[in-house]
């Protein structure tokens, strides 16, 4: 009976946590319209308008199917040129919790990147 107690506690604290560290990310979609190799961002054209992303030591930079045998090469910032179509999984900080809507956004959020990928193949022309 104890244990049973014991065992129902913990898996309600895991359910509970979990929920608690969930992620609070997106995907943004665009072109890169301009680099900053000082401050490590990014410009992003996208529909929603113009977007800064802060690219951090810790980012995932990686092109899908780019390696001699549709493998994906993992990048670092140089890679990161202009005009190259991206996916970035972005944070938000400054906003909680955070909007999807780009353009409800006060001008103090900062968007830091989880990952960025752009795609070798196909592509259109």
């Amino acid at each position: 009976m104890k244990l049973t107690k014991i065992l129902g506690a913990l898996s309600l604290a895991t359910l509970l946590s979990s929920a608690l560290i969930a992620d609070d990310d997106f995907d943004v979609y665009g072109q890169i319209s301009a680099v900053d190799s000082v401050n490590k961002t990014i410009t992003l054209s996208a529909p929603g308008g113009q977007l800064v992303i802060k690219v951090l030591p810790f980012t995932k930079i990686k092109g899908d199917d780019c390696g001699p045998f549709g493998n994906d090469v993992y990048g670092t910032f140089k890679d990161l040129t202009i005009g190259k179509s991206i996916k970035a999984e972005i944070i938000s900080y400054g906003a909680y919790p955070a909007v999807q809507d780009l353009a409800a956004q006060s001008p103090n959020t900062q968007y830091n990147a989880k990952e960025i990928e752009w795609k070798c193949y196909p592509k259109a022309y």
